[in-house]
């Protein structure tokens, strides 16, 4: 009539729960989470139209603002800025360096540049969409100061010139997408 009962084992109550399966790749493997599609052409082309208008503008504005006398660091004769002239050197330093800051820092602490931010994209890893890291975003930096110059030379020469990848592991997705996926932050 009475069947034995198996007693369990009540866990102690500051003892760990055992926790869900962790949704990102980490150290120790794991399943990784999908990434969102890629941004199409006219909204990458718009971002990168506004980015570049930014830093052309910001760089100028910088070189322009720098005082007489501001060593540039240039160790061949240390070029410096003098009179009320701005050396196309300045300007090209400067727009450089705004352009480091705006797509290398504006990456990896936003996931996004003023001109991706204006046109709903952000920038993700392509493993498991998560914020891109520093050498990321740098060698990404460094592909679109190449890729960027060489199409108008590869269309001369009568190549089609490679579309846009996104490249060195990250994506530009959607923030809706992104969103939708419950992975915005």
């Amino acid at each position: 009539m009475n069947e034995p009962q198996t007693h369990q084992p009540r866990p102690h109550p500051y003892a760990p729960s055992p926790a869900p399966p962790y949704p990102h790749p980490h150290p120790g493997g794991g399943p990784g989470r999908p990434v969102p599609e890629g941004v199409g052409d006219l909204r990458r082309q718009g971002a990168a139209t506004v980015d570049g208008f930014l830093t052309l503008l910001g760089g100028s504005v910088l070189a322009l603002r720098l005082p007489d006398g501001t060593d540039l660091g240039v160790p061949a004769g240390m070029i410096t800025t003098s009179g009320s002239r701005v050396s196309v050197f300045a300007v090209v330093v400067c727009v450089v360096g705004v352009s480091f800051a705006h797509h290398v820092l504006g990456s990896v602490l936003f996931r996004t540049t003023v001109g991706k931010f204006l046109f709903f994209a952000r920038v993700v890893r392509e493993a498991d969409a998560g914020r891109p890291r520093f050498w990321q975003s740098v060698r990404r930096w460094l592909l679109g100061l190449t890729w960027l110059p060489m199409q108008p030379v590869l269309a001369l020469v009568g190549g089609d010139g490679d579309p846009y990848d996104d490249g060195c592991g990250l994506r530009i997705v959607r923030s809706k997408d992104l969103r939708g996926a419950g992975r915005a932050g």
